[in-house]
């Protein structure tokens, strides 16, 4: 199931029927490469981003951290740069298809023509 940022509000109601989630709740899910988060009737649903592979053109690192201190949900994207070179030199190393080095580089997003 992909998660994407442009489901619609009952789409996410419908799933967090599921999991039993009310108002005040937090979901976090991944896989799609796309940080975003979105407060539906109170519960907030959140996708972390990614640390590798990333979809959204920013090629740093992303993760987020949730802080309940006070009972209300505070959600912050942050995003960390690392050896994407390290890396690369590690995808080559696997054999992985040259699209992987792009993602890496580029943050998912197509590198300019003429690049």
């Amino acid at each position: 199931l992909y998660w994407t940022q442009d489901r619609s509000d009952e789409f996410c109601l419908k799933m967090a029927a599921v999991v039993g989630l009310k108002s005040g709740d937090v979901i976090a899910f991944g896989h799609t490469h796309k940080p975003w988060q979105r407060i539906v009737d109170g519960i907030h649903f959140v996708n972390t981003g990614s640390v590798g592979r990333p979809k959204d053109g920013d090629p740093r690192a992303g993760y987020v951290l949730l802080d309940l201190g006070d009972g209300t949900p505070r959600i912050e994207h942050v995003r960390v740069a690392y050896d994407i070179e390290a890396t690369i030199a590690g995808v080559r190393a696997a054999g992985l298809p040259d699209d992987f080095i792009e993602f890496l580089r580029t943050g998912g997003q197509p590198a300019a023509v003429g690049a």
